[in-house]
């Protein structure tokens, strides 16, 4: 087998490679600009070495023409050179689109006329001159139509002169016009690399541009430098530099499409891309061996080489089918491992967000994967807001605050009945009178996303053009649809972990509240000579709305205080701690009880709404004399059971603290006498309701202490809470229980 033979195998491999990939990169997306102009370019690229190589067949061949060289056939070899002009195109288009700048952008394919002019040349340049010199005049003979004519027929000789010498020198001239567009598309080429950021399209244009320089250079130097410069170069080298350049090309083109999905091309053509062509390397070489066989067998085994032959052919048969499997298999992984299948993008997700739950942070991370794995521009979201309970165009790079969208809006309606990815322009029914439409346009929205659980829309993405300006394929689609799902069980899963965290950090909060309050409340009620006193608080939830104190106070006096603040936990716990503060600070300051009253509720009003106020009970005990200071501020009434069986509820007051301002209050004195018993509650107790929603009631405890007054606090407490969980056994109680029990001893005895 001559170099001959080995190189016209080796320009129709190229060639067809060329032309093959182009092909596929123009049959799986037609309508973009991008993939008609790289088809083009790798179809022409691919004209070139299959031309030479049929030229190199008709050459050789006995019955070849002998003026081969200036025949249609070997001149439609010129075809090629329209690669240079669109490759010019090319990188006017990739990676970024510099058409869009341009008004009159069609005006850039005039690049194409001297390469268009180049190939009528040489195509017609007998016909041409023909035709030129028909023009020619005979100047002896002097007539009107000669004055008309000769001027003619001068113009005519110039331009058949300036045809002639450029079809002369037209490799030398069209030679170093190509040098500059190889020169210029290499320019823009990395001048576009240089202003892209996004990983996925940086590594496309990387190999893209790797092969080109390469491809190229090789070629530059096999043949435009022995066209423009005066140096030649041997044929072997300048033969061998130029399948070099048409294989490296090719190969790179290949290594992007296949490896960094160049063009957007579909996984199904990648694969049955690379199937066929391993496919046809793997017959050609079989073809090979099994023709070459005998040739290389017969001078080992001389005349038993046909028999050996025959078993090497069933050998090689045998061989064929596990090279295929494992071929097969290497390029199944070779995809799998790419970062742009579809596949893989799925496991890689999927992996990501099952671990996040930030919302922030997987937003973040979708954002990412849309734009690397799938080149989108800008992604938009627009999820349901819980503090506003609407939906959201969240905040971005390009989007400054929050936009808050109402759920009657007609264009967040008509994407309310999406169940999958859907061109935004097919939502245009929905756009009147949309403040939500009004954005999308704005945002040069392409398409929407819903994500949806089983009952709702928890949001969309809205994505923009690709980078490459491709559109959306039924891949794509079917990718963001699974995507979607995911989504959507990540978006839960981080709100109910927000939601998770956010319910903990209020448990801590008001656990650490609840151990303030504990701090707060006397740790045990005081131990007097004239009485016995026992308390028991029982909160509805962890933080009570209850209080109760007990002051010492100058003249042999303790001061003891119960309160029930409106509402329950954490604000009620907060207003009772405030109460506490203001009582505190007026009694040091020496102040009456209606002067404290008075004052503690101008505060309350001050720093509160007229939603929150404090039903209060105050009183203060002379330990020596038995004397009763108190003011009742819109409290249950205590119940007071003397000795001797009376009963008194103690009134005296004024209104509930922090309701209105410049509110006045009184106060009363009595004596209390040995075995007199007071009980004070809180409205838990007497609100404790059944089953059949009827309450404990005032009543009832009334009652019920009259009856049991013989009981000491302690066992009255108890024996009334026990009475009162049979008529009421929630646990935890349905409001805040507060009860003090105090009764007098005999102060004289004490005395003495």
């Amino acid at each position: 087998m001559n170099f001959e033979l080995i190189k016209t195998i080796l320009f129709f491999i190229s060639g067809g490679f060329l032309i093959f990939l182009a092909i596929t990169l123009t049959r799986d997306n037609f309508s973009h600009r991008l993939n008609r102009i790289t088809g083009a370019m790798l179809a022409f690229a691919g004209i070139g070495p299959i031309f030479m190589a049929l030229g190199s067949v008709i050459s050789q061949s006995n019955s070849s023409i002998i003026n081969f060289e200036d025949s249609l056939t070997y001149n439609l070899v010129y075809l090629w050179e329209f690669f240079f002009p669109c490759l010019l195109v090319f990188s006017w288009i990739y990676p970024i689109d510099r058409f869009r700048q341009f008004k009159h952008h069609r005006l850039i394919y005039l690049v194409f006329i001297p390469t268009i002019i180049h190939f009528l040349l040489m195509l017609s340049f007998d016909q041409i001159a023909s035709f030129l010199s028909a023009f020619e005049i005979n100047t002896g003979k002097e007539s009107i139509s000669s004055l008309i004519l000769v001027p003619l027929a001068k113009v005519f000789s110039w331009i058949l002169l300036i045809i002639g010498y450029i079809h002369i020198y037209h490799l030398q001239i069209f030679g170093a016009l190509n040098l500059l567009y190889v020169f210029l598309a290499v320019f823009f080429l990395e001048s576009g690399r240089k202003k892209i950021s996004n990983p996925r399209l940086l590594s496309q244009t990387k190999a893209v541009l790797w092969g080109t320089r390469i491809g190229l250079g090789l070629f530059v130097i096999s043949q435009l430098g022995s066209n423009v410069l005066p140096y030649q170069l041997p044929e072997p080298v300048s033969n061998f530099l130029l399948m070099l350049a048409m294989l490296s090309g090719a190969g790179i083109f290949i290594f992007a499409t296949i490896r960094y999905q160049f063009l957007d091309v579909r996984l199904v053509f990648r694969q049955s891309f690379i199937y066929t062509i391993t496919s046809g390397i793997l017959v050609g070489l079989y073809i090979f061996l099994v023709i070459q066989s005998k040739e290389f067998l017969t001078p080992v085994f001389g005349e038993q080489a046909k028999m050996i032959s025959y078993a090497f052919i069933i050998f090689i048969l045998l061989l064929f089918q596990p090279i295929n499997n494992w071929i097969d298999n290497f390029i199944r992984s070779m995809f799998i491992r790419t970062k742009t299948d579809h596949r893989n993008i799925l496991e890689r997700f999927s992996r990501q967000v099952i671990s996040q739950f930030d919302p922030k942070q997987l937003r973040q991370t979708i954002d990412e994967t849309l734009k690397t794995s799938l080149l989108v521009e800008r992604v938009y979201f627009v999820l349901y807001d819980d503090e506003v309970s609407e939906y959201a165009i969240l905040q971005g790079k390009d989007i400054s605050k929050r936009v808050v969208i109402k759920r009657d809006d007609l264009m967040l309606r008509g994407i309310n009945l999406l169940d999958k990815p859907t061109d935004y322009s097919s939502l245009t029914v929905y756009k009147e009178n949309s403040i939500l439409a009004d954005y999308l346009n704005d945002k040069k929205i392409k398409l929407i996303v819903p994500m949806k659980d089983a009952n709702h829309l928890l949001g969309f993405l809205a994505l923009t053009v690709k980078l490459t300006g491709s559109r959306y394929s039924s891949d794509d689609l079917n990718l963001l649809g699974v995507l979607s799902n995911q989504m959507v069980t990540a978006l839960t899963n981080a709100r109910l972990y927000v939601e998770s965290l956010e319910r903990i950090r209020l448990q801590e909060e008001v656990s650490m509240a609840r151990q303030i309050q504990i701090e707060l409340l006397p740790s045990s009620p005081p131990i007097l000579n004239c009485s016995e006193i026992f308390v028991h608080s029982t909160p509805s939830r962890t933080i009570g709305g209850d209080f109760y104190d007990f002051i010492e106070l100058p003249d042999n006096r303790i001061g003891f205080l119960i309160a029930d603040a409106s509402g329950k936990g954490m604000p009620a716990a907060l207003m009772i701690a405030l109460i506490q503060a203001i009582v505190r600070s007026e009694l040091n300051n020496g102040n009456s009880i209606p002067t404290m009253l008075r004052n503690v509720n101008e505060q309350i009003v001050e720093s509160t709404s007229s939603e929150k106020y404090v039903t209060l009970f105050y009183g203060e005990i002379n330990t020596k004399t038995g004397e009763l200071n108190y003011a009742n501020a819109g409290h249950n009434y205590p119940i007071l059971v003397r000795s001797n069986g009376n009963m008194e509820l103690l009134k005296e007051g004024g209104a509930i603290i922090g309701a209105l301002p410049q509110m006045e209050y009184k106060s009363e004195s009595i004596i209390l006498n040995s075995d007199d018993l007071l009980f004070l509650f809180t409205d838990g107790l007497s609100e404790a309701m059944n089953k059949d929603e009827v309450e404990y009631s005032e009543e009832r405890i009334r009652n019920y202490i009259y009856k049991n007054r013989k009981m000491s606090p302690c066992d009255l407490v108890e024996s009334i809470l026990k009475d009162v969980r049979e008529h009421d056994p929630s646990d935890p109680p349905q409001d805040d229980t507060t009860i003090i029990s105090l009764k007098m001893r005999s102060i004289i005895k004490n005395e003495q």
